[in-house]
């Protein structure tokens, strides 16, 4: 147990030891150092107020994600999700083999316990089984992970120029107007 949890801590500081370099080199922090880099970044054809929206490839951080977790979050700059998404499957996979070798364990001595008693150690058995329990939810936890991974890599890119400025309107319609909803019953 106390060797799962310092792979997760290990796994946790390297992550943010990543984070905090790709922060770093980060364009933002380039330019303000008076470097002037240009951002790798297609612009959209909509704008806003004459500035164009900047956009990121949804299926390039699918991509990213799927052979690498956590790289497509590190392509849509959203670097603090990366050392989650790294300690998180650090600690289901460590969780997982820990799990695995105890089932080998009371495999073995359940069957060491059959040579001896005929019907063998219950105990036994129902640890065996309780940790073949725990292998397989771990496993679960770790796709579930993953699927979250690629999708949330997804979604980020997509909303990647979304305007958040307070002075939203609805495109198309005048300054003045407005919509009015009402609900009788």
């Amino acid at each position: 147990m106390q060797r799962v949890i310092t792979w997760s801590v290990a796994a946790l500081v390297i992550a943010a030891a990543l984070t905090a370099n790709a922060q770093k080199q980060s364009p933002d922090s380039a330019a303000s150092a008076g470097e002037a880099l240009q951002p790798p970044l297609r612009v959209a054809a909509d704008t806003i107020a004459g500035v164009p929206l900047a956009t990121k490839s949804p299926g390039t951080a699918m991509l990213l994600s799927t052979v690498l977790p956590g790289a497509g979050q590190v392509y849509n700059t959203s670097y603090w999700k990366v050392p989650i998404i790294l300690g998180l499957g650090f600690y289901f996979v460590s969780y997982y083999l820990d799990s695995e070798r105890r089932v080998e364990d009371y495999r073995q001595q359940y069957a060491a316990s059959l040579l001896v008693t005929p019907g063998g150690d219950p105990s036994l058995l129902a640890l065996r089984d309780f940790y073949i329990g725990e292998r397989d939810t771990y496993v679960w936890y770790f796709l579930i992970l993953y699927f979250l991974n690629i999708v949330d890599a997804y979604v980020d890119a997509s909303l990647y120029g979304f305007d958040v400025s307070p002075t939203l309107n609805v495109r198309g319609m005048p300054d003045g107007a407005r919509l009015h909803f009402s609900l009788r019953w």
